[in-house]
């Protein structure tokens, strides 16, 4: 293979991949990827083998950029949330741009042509209307950006876990009530049962 070959072979290789991976963190099966690329990059053939092995490859180069033991999923969940604060920033940055919005309104009415029977709309009104509307950003994007930040937090294990402290005071339901898994009329029916 010469030099000029391997070139083009390993381009291939990448653009494959950066296909592979956009997909594999939106969920596709490796069937819908291998389909995907094939139309995509116009190739002839693309095995499901090649498919599951770009997969791996992925993976495994995720992997190597986190902690060394991340599971699999783990490690694709992360880059799932990664993707989705890159496109949420980039979608704050735009909510802040000014840009004008025009709106165009026409009144009119149907009309009938008497030789073709065919039927138009006459317009007898048109209405323009440009606003300049201020970018001042979506607070929502932010809102978005942190619960995805703190999902984040979640599964890497950052958060200390949250300590209950049961005192031998507490009735058995009063527990199950604090701790969510009783609700009140639960225990008023449970307390109607013991008289």
């Amino acid at each position: 293979m010469s030099k000029q070959q391997y070139k083009k072979q390993a381009q291939m290789k990448l653009a494959r991949l950066e296909i592979v991976g956009k997909l594999y963190k939106r969920g596709y099966s490796v069937r819908g990827i291998r389909e995907e690329v094939l139309k995509r990059l116009a190739l002839d053939t693309y095995s499901l083998s090649t498919c599951q092995k770009d997969i791996q490859t992925l993976l495994e180069e995720w992997r190597e950029t986190r902690i060394d033991d991340m599971d699999m999923a783990l490690q694709l969940e992360l880059e799932r949330i990664d993707d989705t604060v890159r496109e949420l920033w980039s979608q704050w940055e735009k909510s802040k741009e000014d840009y004008v919005r025009q709106v165009q309104n026409r009144k009119g009415s149907p009309k009938r042509n008497q030789e073709t029977g065919e039927e138009t709309i006459k317009t007898y009104n048109v209405e323009n209307t440009t606003t300049n509307i201020v970018g001042l950003g979506n607070p929502q994007y932010i809102s978005e950006i942190r619960q995805q930040l703190a999902e984040r937090r979640k599964l890497l294990g950052l958060y200390a876990p949250e300590k209950k402290d049961i005192s031998g005071e507490m009735s058995f339901a009063s527990f199950l009530m604090e701790s969510g898994a009783l609700d009140k009329s639960e225990s008023d029916l449970s307390e109607l049962d013991n008289i």
